[in-house]
């Protein structure tokens, strides 16, 4: 197996893992790959180098579901509508990755790097989020930005309820 491929492996069965646990060691990480911890390292450096780039792949794949799916079911459904699937959706991600929101909220081991990515991502002045809050300003007819941005903030932070539950 070629270096590329074993790195792309060691990543997805990771992603697999910090699905619903919220505590996976470097050993579990190497296990399920069939690799020594020593390939693990090689590749990344370390277990919390690996666990921000599956992090940071699975935020953007978020970003771009969360898009296309605004995007797709925007039409003239009523905001309602909209905002009922929002919140279902995010709930449902929520619930499914359980042991990733742990790593990005509550995990000490990558809370600064990994929280600094969850605001980069959706909380700063970035593409994404123009995207997002262009389209709920066209949708709720607001012009005022301040409402606007608190929508927006009210959508994301849904995000971090389910670890609460």
């Amino acid at each position: 197996m070629r270096s590329s491929d074993i790195k792309r492996k060691i990543i997805d069965e990771t992603k697999i893992l910090i699905r619903k646990n919220t505590a996976i060691t470097i050993k579990d990480i190497a296990e399920a790959c069939y690799v020594n911890i020593a390939a693990v390292n090689y590749h990344f450096g370390s277990k919390e180098q690996l666990l921000y780039i599956v992090i940071e792949e699975v935020i953007d794949e978020l970003k771009k579901t969360l898009s296309e799916t605004l995007f797709q079911e925007i039409g003239d459904h009523p905001i309602e509508e909209l905002i009922e699937k929002f919140v279902s959706f995010t709930y449902s991600f929520a619930m499914d990755n359980m042991g990733m929101l742990n790593y990005l909220f509550l995990t000490r081991e990558l809370h600064p790097d990994s929280s600094s990515l969850l605001i980069q991502s959706f909380f700063s002045d970035n593409e994404f989020t123009k995207l997002i809050l262009d389209k709920i300003k066209t949708t709720i007819k607001s012009t005022n930005p301040t409402e606007v941005y608190a929508k927006y903030m009210m959508l994301f932070s849904s995000f971090s309820f389910p670890l609460f539950i």
